[in-house]
């Protein structure tokens, strides 16, 4: 952390070196007055603090996640340096810093590249250099050729044409390419991780076209409106796409994570409680709890419940124990039998999943139901097992 410290401390005071004479010296610093300066501001603040959180928060997850945050944390960080220079050149220019932006862009964008090969790593799905090497192509032709062209090194529409391919050739790796197809198999929380991803650069980075477009090749756009568009944009593209990768890190747990790959597995004849099941309801249970873990558990043991409150959860003291009992609960629904379980907390934890369990919108009005009747009947079978120790 000392060392992020230093770096963003010599970056913050770095463009202030910049600063030319001004006859009026309140003309050298925000204005009240101007929007833009103010939201390049706020948004090189926010890349700090985003900075500190990634880089802070890559401790707390498990190793094979940490070199996701360290590479989110320094997309953040060098977008947090470039907008401090981006502001400067604002305030004393009044034009669109179009130079910092590429320069930001040709190095964040290649890092946020990165982290689909890193979350799919970090899942324990194979992954070729070519996805790298592919997504990174497609984002050097789609930079290069929208800065040949905002410079006038091209002319402007066939550079924009051209960059709008890297830009399609990218989406295409990511829905229907190597990417896309390894994202297909994971667990529900990679699964929802990689598809934020892939709507932030689908929708998100559409602003970018679209301001090339209507600001700088039809001119209807002014660079007021555009550059805090622009800003606002990346404040979410950068900082929601790096803790989209934060949040699966997150849920990530080693002990669930091999149950959610034995769905995807053949799997042998079923046992004990089990047995009295079809393959359907026990698949439907297994993916629902596996789906839903983090959630259950904490239900369980919700010590100020909002709803339901007449029900007895389980101490909050007791939470891994009862996380433990689900894991064993999935994987005998999945025909992997491991401990055996049948403490006192494991019997309240079954007890209580008999009464909140829900198979029909009928039993707790204003509620949707958990999962199916058959599913929910091969749930709760399987934790009455459980729960009694057999």
């Amino acid at each position: 952390m000392q060392r992020v410290s230093f770096v963003l401390s010599a970056a913050m005071g770095a463009p202030m070196s910049s600063t030319k004479p001004v006859a009026n010296p309140e003309d050298a610093f925000l204005s009240p007055n101007d929007g833009v300066a103010i939201s390049f501001w706020i948004i090189s603040i926010a890349m700090i603090a985003a900075t500190f959180f990634f880089f802070a928060e890559a401790s707390t997850v498990d190793s094979h996640w940490k070199t996701s945050l360290h590479v989110g944390g320094l997309v953040t960080l060098v977008a947090a340096v470039h907008y401090m220079y981006m502001r400067e050149y604002w305030v004393q220019v009044h034009k669109s810093p179009i130079v910092y932006r590429y320069v930001d862009w040709s190095i964040t964008v290649p890092l946020q590249m990165i982290e689909f090969n890193l979350i799919l790593k970090a899942a324990g799905k194979p992954t070729s250099s070519g996805m790298f090497w592919r997504l990174l192509l497609g984002t050097v032709v789609m930079l290069a050729f929208g800065y040949a062209g905002e410079i006038r090194a091209l002319p402007a529409w066939p550079a924009f044409a051209a960059g709008m391919c890297g830009w399609g050739f990218i989406l295409q790796e990511i829905f229907m390419g190597e990417a896309g197809g390894t994202a297909a198999g994971c667990s529900p929380a990679v699964a929802a991780s990689f598809s934020n991803m892939r709507l932030i650069v689908t929708v998100g980075w559409s602003i970018y076209p679209l301001g090339y477009l209507f600001g700088y090749l039809l001119g209807a756009v002014d660079d007021v409106f555009l550059n805090v568009i622009y800003n606002i944009a990346d404040l979410l593209n950068k900082i929601g796409f790096v803790l989209s990768c934060w949040a699966c890190a997150k849920e990530d747990n080693p002990q669930w994570m091999a149950l959610s790959e034995m769905l995807y597995q053949p799997r042998g004849e079923a046992s004990g409680a089990a047995r009295e099941f079809d393959q359907a309801a026990l698949t439907e249970a297994a993916t629902k709890l596996i789906g839903n873990h983090d959630y259950v558990v904490k239900d369980i043991c919700n010590a100020s419940p909002i709803s339901q409150k007449d029900l007895r959860r389980v101490s909050a003291a007791s939470m891994s124990e009862v996380d433990q009992m689900m894991q064993e609960v999935a994987g005998r629904l999945l025909g992997r039998r491991g401990m055996t379980c049948g403490s006192a907390s494991h019997r309240d934890c079954a007890a209580y999943l008999a009464s909140r369990t829900q198979s029909t919108a009928q039993q707790c009005p204003g509620r949707n139901a958990d999962m199916s009747e058959q599913a929910a009947a091969a749930f709760l079978a399987v934790v009455k097992e459980v729960g009694s120790g057999a």
